[in-house]
């Protein structure tokens, strides 16, 4: 890298650092900003990343754990032979990322563009598509069983009281922000919640709306996969 190009590269490291700082000061959040680093990077777990920008890096063989990301751009990424278990990509941008050889389990692809992805050898447990851009991705075996495809919008039918205490929880910080359950503070995730009925039936939503408002801090609850986890330990119960 030439003195000008390293110039460059420093004073937006600058900014950026700046810009994270007086959003810090604001209690806002940050936003991961990584791109081209030739460096074998380590899994994510248990995390909420808004707005990541991710471009051509490293994650071969790595564990992703837990993890939703929304809104993000990560392009040209290498997650050759990683395990990816409970990860939520919504809104996010995958074009040109390696997927091969991927274990994917228990993950969720809502709206993203998959451009060139290649999932080459990729092995799915679980794995749901929904309203994606499949244009040119490459080796993704569409008749896996393992694979769930979903275009039309389910909206399911909620118990008035049911549906009044979901809404309500988005008062509650540590389950809204991560925005699973809700779109907005006036509106539930009719996808989520589909999913988390088809898998579990009327009643795991039910559970859901009676146990979730009894603490005003819930751990971890970033992903349709924590949902998941939380409403078997009840059926375990």
């Amino acid at each position: 890298m030439g003195r000008g190009k390293k110039k460059q590269v420093a004073k937006r490291r600058r900014k950026m650092i700046n810009r994270n700082a007086i959003r810090a000061r604001m209690g806002k959040p940050i936003f991961f900003t990584l791109t081209h680093c030739s460096k074998k990077l380590s899994g994510v777990s248990n995390k909420y990343n808004y707005k990541a920008n991710m471009h051509k890096l490293c994650f071969v063989g790595t564990r992703f754990y837990n993890v939703k990301y929304q809104a993000s751009i990560m392009t040209n990424c290498n997650f050759r032979n990683a395990n990816l278990i409970g990860i939520d990509f919504f809104n996010c941008n995958l074009r040109g990322t390696s997927f091969k050889n991927t274990s994917f389990k228990n993950v969720v692809f809502y709206n993203c563009n998959l451009r060139d992805a290649d999932f080459k050898d990729a092995i799915f447990e679980n794995v749901v598509f929904i309203c994606t851009n499949f244009k040119e991705v490459k080796n993704l075996d569409f008749d896996n069983p393992e694979i769930n495809i979903l275009k039309t919008y389910n909206r399911i039918d909620l118990n008035s009281a049911v549906e009044s205490r979901l809404l309500a929880l988005a008062q509650n910080e540590s389950i809204f922000d991560a925005r699973v359950l809700h779109v907005n503070k006036n509106k539930l995730n009719h996808w989520v919640l589909s999913l988390l009925n088809a898998k579990y039936g009327d009643k795991a939503i039910l559970f859901l709306s009676k146990l979730l408002p009894k603490k005003e801090k819930w751990n971890n609850m970033y992903t349709i996969y924590s949902y998941m986890q939380l409403i078997e330990n009840l059926m375990k119960a």
